[in-house]
Formats: C-alpha cells, structure tokens, sequence
C-alpha cells in the first residue's frame, strides 16, 4: 500500500511542477496570442537596383512581439508577389520587376500572433532589369557550326537564354521552335557569351529569348545567318609520325643526351612510358581511359644533387592529320580521376604548330618553316581545394578551346589551314610533376581536303 501512496505523490509533484513553470501542457508551451495590430514600420531610404528595390526600415520602437517584415506588390500579369525578412534585417529586396516605371509596394510588419500593421505605400522606380539589358546588349553571330550569342549581365543575376531555331511542324511550314536543350543558364557578369550548335552551314532563322525566375520574359529577338561549317575531326584519319625521334622508356630521360637531335638541333618529340602510352592514344576516341603518359625531359639528371636537375615544361608530340583543316575548336579530356582534376600532370598550356606539304623542310627546320596556330590556357578554379560539382564537368568534359578567341598568343595565325600539328605541352597544372597525361584532344574545323 506504501508502495501505491509513494507513486502516486511522485506523479502528484510531478504535474504540480508542469503547471508551476508556466502555462504548459504535456512539456508542450502554449503561445499567448492577440488582437492589437502593431504600429507601422518607417521606411527610412529606398535604393534602386537592377529590376528590384532595396527598402531600408526601421521597426516601431518598443515592440519585440514583431516577427517579421514583409513586402507586396502586384507585377504586370495581375499575379502578386510577396518578400518577407525577420525582425533582425534593417532593409528587404523587393525583385522582379521589369521597365523603369515608378512602382508601387506595400510595407507592413507582422507580430508574434499574426497581426499585421497598417500598410506603408513605398513608390519609387527600379532600374532596368538584368533580362532587359541582357536583350538589349545581345548581339548574335555565326560561327563554326553554329552561332556565339553575347550579352551584358553587370549585377550578375540569374536569368535563361532560350534557343529557338527552325523546325518543319507540319508540311510546308516552318516556324520558330524552342529547343529546351539549347537553353543557356547565366549568373555571370564575366563570361557572358556561349556557343549554339550543332548546325548546318545554311541559311536559317534563329530567336532569343530572355526570361527570369520570377515569370518575366522579353520579346523574342530574331536573327537570320548562316553558320560556319564545322566538321568534327575524324580520329581514325589521324597518325602520329616519327620524324621527331619520339622514344619510349619508363621513367625520365636527360635532354642532353635524348632531347635534342644533334644534326638539326630541333628539340625531340617527348618519351611516353611504353607503347601503349604513345601519342596515337590521344587520338583513339577515348575519354575516360589513362593512356597518354608523356615524360619531361630532364636537364642533369646524373648530376647526384637533385637540387641542380631542372625538369623541362615543353614536350612535343606530331601527327599527320591526313586531311587539310582550318580548325575552329578543340577540346581537351584529362584523365577522370579526382586527382587529376585541376593538378598534377593534367595539361595547363599548350601550343598547336601546323604546316603542309608545300614545306618541304618541315622535318629539318622547327619551328621557323612551321606556323604557331594558337596558344591555350587552361582555366583555374576559384578554390583547387574546395571544386564545385560545375568545375568538375566542366574540367572533365568541357574543356574547350575556340582556335580564334582563346589564342593568347598574338603572332599566332588562327585561321591557317593546315595538313601536319605538332602539339607542344608547355605546362602542367603541377610543374613539379615530370610528365604530362592526356586521354583524347578532340578536334573541329573546316576539313578541305582528304589525303
């Protein structure tokens, strides 16, 4: 029975407990609640920003039941939009507009219990929107196997390109047609360019699109070009060649004694690991396999003090292409695996060297009978340590040079066509690392002619 008595008194202080720490129920606290409407917000200065306006505030003083701020206001399809910030903010971004009419926005400030302020009427005039001056400063191209569309995006806000191109939807009508895998997704106020392909090099009718993600959608612009024609370098059709003495061993080799041809003094083609790490690998079709290994050579490498061995950053390799190009783009597959990526041997900067048959000391004189089409630098990342998953793609399967546009080097001649390329590899993305790896070098252009 004393048993019985002594849990039934625990339970009893128990509940007595609860109820005396406050109004609750089951450790559960009860929100007092009520109907007084709090005092207005004060709208202290409003900044206009690009299709938006920035509202600084203050809340009434004395008030901390105020949850939130929110803003309102009614767009140009009748829809209504809606911004809320927390009583710790001191101003609310108010987007989505478009035009540079006055405007006009509702302020109010909401407590604890749901009550709302009277409204504060904010009127003021935003700037042009980033989709407005994207359509504006859109200016439409041809280009290799398509079009390069440019734009301006200064405030580097989010907004789409929509593509659309010619398509035949019912006998004897063509009409414009949005092509969703042609749309270009931006918030970049420095690259603010892409290429559309793939297209025939006929004439044809392009439209432009520019929308946001609060529903806004420019006109459409409307272009007619004839893209470039652009073919895709068959890989089959290309042959490493041996004119440069390439050897194969597995390890480094001294540029005294291997890096030189000792009757021209023309620099060797690189030494690859083995046979199965030769040049022809990068010309395979194969992007994620570790194939072409290529050392460095090296500058005393008998000397004992490793301190006075230099590692030597140019490497070549030569092909014949067995077809006359004029090339517009390549690309670049590094090996796949994460270490790789944005490091170690993976190439950084490179030179392409091309000539023809019309050069008949094209194997005894380098590199003055042979002419430098471009030189490429590849792209850091804004942290190596911390990758985002968009470097990551891009660095993978993206790597892609425009002949033209991403020479760095002035005396190259970028729209030469030619027959024989020497890649140079100039740097690694770890110079320190002694050889250079590559999986595919893709390649595009105009093909002349078929030897």
């Amino acid at each position: 029975m004393n048993r019985y008595k002594n849990s039934f008194l625990v339970s009893f202080i128990s509940f007595v407990f609860m109820v005396s720490c406050g109004d609750s129920y089951m450790g559960i606290e009860q929100v007092k609640t009520d109907s007084t409407k709090p005092e207005k917000v004060i709208v202290n200065e409003v900044i206009p920003k690009s299709g938006a306006l920035e509202i600084h505030f203050s809340l009434p003083k004395g008030n901390a039941d105020i949850a939130e701020v929110l803003a309102s206001y009614t767009n140009k399809r009748g829809e209504k939009m809606e911004f809320t910030v927390s009583r710790y903010s001191s101003f609310i971004l108010v987007e989505g507009f478009t035009g540079t009419d006055e405007v006009t926005v509702e302020l109010r400030c909401v407590d604890n219990s749901g009550n709302e302020s009277d409204i504060i009427k904010v009127q003021a005039a935003p700037l042009k929107s980033s989709l407005e001056l994207a359509m504006e400063t859109m200016r439409v191209a041809p280009t290799f196997g398509g079009v390069k569309v440019e734009w301006q995006n200064l405030s580097a806000n989010p907004f789409a390109i929509h593509v659309l191109s010619e398509d035949t939807l019912q006998k004897g009508v063509v009409s414009l047609v949005e092509d969703p895998s042609k749309t270009i997704y931006t918030s970049d106020s420095l690259k603010t360019y892409a290429y559309i392909r793939q297209y025939p090099s006929i004439k044809q009718k392009f439209g432009f699109i520019v929308s946001d993600k609060w529903g806004n959608r420019t006109d459409t612009l409307i272009s007619v070009l004839t893209p470039y024609k652009e073919e895709k370098v068959d890989y089959n059709f290309v042959t490493a060649v041996s004119f440069f003495n390439p050897t194969f061993y597995g390890g480094s080799r001294d540029y005294d004694t291997y890096g030189i041809n000792p009757a021209t003094g023309i620099q060797n083609d690189g030494n690859c690991h083995g046979k199965g790490n030769a040049p022809q690998t990068i010309f395979n079709g194969t992007i994620g396999g570790v194939l072409f290994y290529c050392y460095k050579f090296v500058k005393n490498l008998s000397d004992p003090d490793p301190a006075n061995r230099i590692l030597v950053q140019d490497v070549y390799a030569t092909f014949d292409l067995n077809m006359s190009v004029r090339l517009s783009r390549v690309k670049i597959y590094p090996r796949p695996t994460s270490s790789y990526t944005y490091n170690r041997s993976s190439v950084k900067r490179f030179r392409i060297w091309g000539t023809n048959d019309a050069n008949n000391q094209r194997w005894s004189k380098f590199p003055e009978t042979w002419t430098l089409i471009g030189e490429y630098v590849g792209k850091e990342p804004a942290n190596r340590d911390n990758l985002t998953p968009e470097e990551i793609e891009y660095f993978n399967f993206n790597q892609e040079y425009s002949i033209s546009e991403d020479n760095v080097n002035p005396e190259a001649q970028t729209t030469e066509t030619f027959r024989y390329m020497r890649l140079q590899l100039m740097e690694s993305y770890n110079s320190t690392i002694p050889y250079y790896t590559i999986n595919e070098f893709e390649m595009y252009g105009d093909i002349q002619e078929y030897y």
